[in-house]
């Protein structure tokens, strides 16, 4: 077979390209830390990189939503935490009003204080998380921006929220609840006797009774007041226990959630990233092929009866 002068310079021309791509294929690689460049270097590996990579986002959306239901949750502990501690301070005041030594003008003051306590409860009940939302105005699409509460003791205390509970999914089978609706903690109260009562009502009743003169009325109203703050104090350490159960169950999703986190960026190492040793090894070797390359094809492109003659 004859081989004419353009078969050379084709042929030289294709060798070339060949090993220029193979060359910076490397280099590249080499540049990007990564042995999959393209799709086409390793298809099966690409495709389950991809699908690690879709699972590692997504369990990173689950990690960043634990931590906002871990935020909302301690947020709520500490309001509760503080109604503890204020229903204490209101029990405390409900035993020195019950001292028959007491006259009307010092009963009105431990019901001076007893208002003080209102204005702390009704804080309380209109606390916000760090998004600026009212950690108790329930689920409604506008009741994190609604106020839930409002009143006095005079007047008394009306509702604007819902009983719904917010929540988050936390992880690919769990929707957890990241706040607890006001009428759980300060409304739905069992009271001495049966029924229901709430919170305000009990501050509000033991006022009236601090404020009427004559010990009686303190005297018939005390049992059933202590009694019914003892059931709000039950009540809000139910709370707070049910809260910091799932804030030990957002935890153990982080760890969980975290670990694979690690496996999963593991996988992706395993399957991307760039074993630098043989990819220099190969480099070099490619840059000696290609200079050889390089080297013939000058040679041959040079072959002419005309450089002898």
């Amino acid at each position: 077979m004859r081989v004419s002068t353009s078969m050379v310079f084709d042929q030289g021309t294709a060798n070339l390209n060949r090993q220029t791509a193979a060359y910076l294929k490397t280099q590249n690689q080499l540049a990007t830390g990564r042995r999959i460049v393209n799709p086409s270097d390793d298809p099966v590996a690409a495709a389950r990189a991809l699908e690690v990579t879709q699972r590692r986002d997504m369990n990173a959306q689950y990690l960043d939503n634990q931590k906002a239901a871990r935020d909302a949750l301690r947020t709520t502990e500490i309001s509760l935490a503080s109604l503890g501690d204020l229903l204490q301070d209101v029990r405390d005041n409900a035993m020195k009003a019950g001292n028959a030594s007491l006259d009307d003008t010092q009963r009105r003051m431990i019901a001076t204080d007893l208002r003080q306590q209102f204005g702390r409860l009704m804080s309380i009940a209109n606390a916000k998380d760090a998004n600026g939302e009212f950690l108790f105005a329930g689920f409604g699409l506008a009741a994190g921006e609604t106020q839930p509460y409002e009143g006095s003791v005079e007047a008394g205390v009306t509702t604007n929220g819902d009983q719904g509970q917010r929540k988050l999914q936390v992880s690919a089978s769990r929707q957890l609840a990241i706040s607890n609706s006001g009428f759980e903690v300060f409304e739905n109260v069992d009271r001495v006797g049966g029924g229901k009562q709430s919170v305000f009502d009990t501050v509000r009743n033991l006022v009236a009774a601090l404020e009427t003169p004559g010990a009686a009325t303190i005297g018939a109203a005390l049992p059933g007041a202590l009694g019914n703050i003892d059931q709000a104090l039950d009540n809000s350490l139910r709370v707070r226990a049910d809260v910091g159960a799932r804030s030990a169950e957002v935890d153990a999703l982080d760890n969980a959630g975290s670990a694979l986190d690690v496996q999963y960026q593991s996988t992706l190492s395993v399957l991307q990233d760039l074993d630098y040793n043989t990819a220099i090894t190969n480099s070099a070797k490619l840059q000696t092929a290609l200079t050889a390359a390089q080297k013939t094809f000058m040679q041959a492109s040079q072959l002419s009866l005309f450089n002898y003659l």
